[in-house]
């Protein structure tokens, strides 16, 4: 669950069960681009890896608006669905490497958050102010 400022100030989570409000983003020319836009929408919030690979979703969110769109989407989603598990696999290391470099070019921070899980790393665009 994404952190907000306060919490990544701090260097724990506080565990609410509020979830910070998240904006997805889709297609750019590059993952470093894509990472830096998705962290740019959510700029109030710190994220996971796993958390900044499900914010750049390429998918299609619109929601059908008739039962019939509905049964016309099935096959094609699950199309879609075998599709997306090979992609993901493949932009899981793009987006991974992309989001080291964006940290080593200190674009993106880093920091080590306590969570009710343990130590967990969160990533946030680097803000020229650096609340760290």
């Amino acid at each position: 669950m994404p952190i907000s400022d306060r919490e990544w100030d701090a260097g724990a989570s506080a565990d609410s069960t509020e979830a910070a409000a998240t904006t997805p983003v889709g297609e750019y020319e590059t993952e470093k681009d894509l990472i830096v836009a998705f962290l740019s929408e959510n700029v109030d919030n710190a994220y996971t890896r796993g958390e900044i690979l499900r914010g750049v979703d390429f998918g299609n969110d619109a929601r059908p608006e008739t039962i019939g769109e509905v049964l016309t989407e099935i096959q094609d989603e699950l199309v879609d669905a075998a599709g997306d598990l090979v992609a993901s696999g493949m932009l899981v290391d793009d987006i991974d490497e992309a989001l080291d470099e964006l940290v080593a070019d200190e674009t993106v921070a880093e920091k080590e958050v306590e969570t009710g899980d343990g130590t967990t790393t969160y990533y946030r665009l680097n803000t020229t102010d650096a609340r760290e």
